[in-house]
């Protein structure tokens, strides 16, 4: 019998994990007579780059940031019952700001070129509270850290965001899904699973990966470089998957956003 193949493309970052982890042993899915036809190759990079692979037809299908989804829908199709969401705290995306000049309006912010939602966020939600916008410079998060002086700031996702929380001493954090919660008292979706329009296949596949990476919930927190106790929180308080009306109306919030501000 000839094999679909399908190529994923997914992400490094701890928060994705619950997600991909059935992806990541799929050959244990297999084992529960799931999807014998399918084979399936794992791609792994940042979300900016997945989305890049989608329209290069290099992945049929990625873990792309949530404005990615919203600014493609010609092209693709995302799957609207599972993504990475946050209420209120995500403790792994942060506006970073040295302490002692913290919540004061700078000359220049730099984004962190691996996540798009989280840079156009940051746009809207420190327009809304400054009524001002600064300078963007795009870099990489390890190579502008130490460049941050009084008059600027930045943006920083996934697990480095986790190392410098962590670790923090002179940097002052202001957690992106609390700000947006106060603007808008709603939860935020970071990312989702989008796929190529002309691709057929079940799309049980995302829900059966996710409920494998449910039931080893501890083989991930296990494997993670991060302490045990800080994992447990993540993953109990931090972030949940599972999307409801509330996440689909954040969504569409987002979007309103984002064409008021021309960023889609």
């Amino acid at each position: 019998m000839h094999k679909m193949h399908l190529r994923i493309g997914t992400v490094k970052f701890l928060n994705a994990r619950p997600l991909d982890y059935g992806f990541r042993n799929f050959l244990e899915i297999q084992k529960k007579h799931k999807f014998p036809y399918l084979k399936i190759s794992l791609i792994e990079d940042i979300p900016s780059k997945l989305i890049q692979y989608l329209l290069d037809n290099k992945i049929d299908i990625g873990m792309v940031s949530s404005i990615e989804a919203l600014k493609n829908l010609d092209k693709f199709l995302y799957y609207d019952k599972l993504g990475i969401c946050s209420y209120k705290k995500v403790y792994s995306i942060f506006y970073v700001q040295k302490k002692e000049f913290d919540e004061k309006p700078v000359k220049k912010i730099f984004l962190d070129k691996s996540s798009r939602t989280s840079n156009a966020l940051l746009k809207i939600v420190y327009y809304q509270k400054y009524k001002y916008l600064p300078e963007f410079i795009e870099e990489y998060s390890e190579n502008f850290i130490s460049k941050i002086d009084k008059e600027s700031g930045g943006i920083i996702i996934g697990d480095p965001a986790i190392r410098l929380y962590l670790n923090q001493n002179s940097f002052y954090l202001k957690d992106l899904a609390e700000w947006w919660f106060e603007l808008t008292q709603l939860p935020f979706v970071f990312a989702l699973w989008v796929y190529r329009r002309e691709s057929i296949f079940d799309t049980d596949i995302f829900e059966e990966s996710y409920l494998y990476g449910k039931d080893h919930l501890l083989d991930i927190i296990q494997k993670s470089e991060f302490p045990v106790d800080f994992c447990q929180h993540y993953f109990k308080n931090a972030l949940y998957y599972e999307i409801t009306q509330k996440e689909k109306e954040s969504l569409q919030k987002f979007k309103e956003y984002l064409e008021a501000f021309n960023l889609l």
